[in-house]
């Protein structure tokens, strides 16, 4: 299949961020493999770049002014997709470029080989399937193409959404009882730490159950927008109008590394007790947001799923 290459309905501004975007992830790619031996540098190449996400939706006009640009890159070996550290370069060199102003708008990156792409779109992962039929290709190497996708059946696909929510929501609850065990034991950092991995796992489970695909990161800011462009319902669950918000948000953002890594990391009383708030608020968010959009997945001329015995069981469940 084909992806659209149209960019025009966006305004000139950001058809330009896009230009130097793709140029500056090239150029530093070719830094990246430039002297490297092994076959999968040597022969590495970026075969498709696709921008994906609020960008190439027909309401795109509707997104916050600076809105991170989503982008798939596509490349020709599984290994240079597999290893993360190869691309560490270029993430950096992009968030650089954003954060001195070169580029207006950051960048969220994703690497994935044509042969994990064409697989998942065979096995019709619903997130591959909409960068396939939504996205739009910045750059796309001759005689590349993609697979035709495979939609999955409505049951199946929320036989597996079900099943990557109770593995995602279950770690979640049991993030947030650690936490307020540490918490009611006056260890304000591991709890931190712990109502970090909650909310991670949390925003997580939106994303896999509901496109069976998540990014692999534990930056929070990142997962929160994925999560809150997929329901916007969530947004409410992290007020972010005072500074107090902000602050409390990136005390439990910078817990991952610093509680892990560091020997200096506060939180104060007030600033825990608002964000295992707000992470429980999270919690019950989540939990009706995916039992609502996963109940929508059932085919009408099918029985209910839901009814008898089953019902009490389901709701256990969730």
């Amino acid at each position: 299949m084909m992806v659209r290459t149209d960019i025009e309905h966006l305004p000139w501004p950001m058809r330009q961020d896009l230009h130097r975007i793709t140029a500056m992830l090239f150029e530093t790619f070719a830094e990246t493999t430039k002297g490297r031996l092994s076959d999968r540098y040597r022969q590495g190449r970026i075969l498709k770049l696709i921008l994906h996400g609020p960008q190439t939706r027909p309401d795109w006009h509707n997104i916050v002014p600076g809105e991170a640009f989503h982008l798939l890159a596509i490349v020709n070996h599984p290994r240079l997709a597999r290893r993360e550290q190869d691309w560490r370069f270029v993430r950096d060199r992009l968030r650089r470029a954003w954060e001195v102003g070169e580029i207006a708008h950051p960048v969220r990156l994703a690497v994935h080989s044509l042969e994990q792409v064409n697989g998942a779109l065979t096995e019709g992962i619903p997130f591959f399937i909409t960068v396939a039929t939504e996205g739009i290709a910045l750059y796309a190497l001759d005689g590349t193409r993609l697979k035709s996708a495979r939609p999955l059946p409505a049951s199946e696909r929320r036989a597996r959404g079900l099943a990557e929510y109770g593995r995602w929501h279950g770690r979640a609850s049991n993030f947030l009882l650690g936490a307020a065990f540490f918490q009611d034991r006056g260890n304000a950092p591991m709890a931190a730490l712990l109502l970090h991995q909650a909310c991670e796992h949390l925003y997580q489970c939106v994303a896999w159950s509901l496109t069976l695909h998540g990014v692999r990161t534990h930056a929070l800011d990142q997962l929160r927008e994925v999560a809150e462009t997929l329901d916007t319902r969530l947004c409410s669950a992290w007020p972010r109008e005072t500074s107090f918000e902000r602050r409390a948000f990136s005390c439990l953002r910078r817990a991952y590394v610093e509680v892990r890594y560091g020997h200096s990391y506060r939180i104060s009383a007030e600033e825990l007790a608002w964000t295992m708030e707000r992470v429980a608020v999270l919690q019950r968010l989540v939990q009706d947001m995916c039992r609502e959009r996963l109940e929508d997945l059932v085919p009408l001329d099918l029985p209910h799923p839901l009814c008898g015995s089953d019902e009490r069981e389901h709701h256990a469940q969730l």
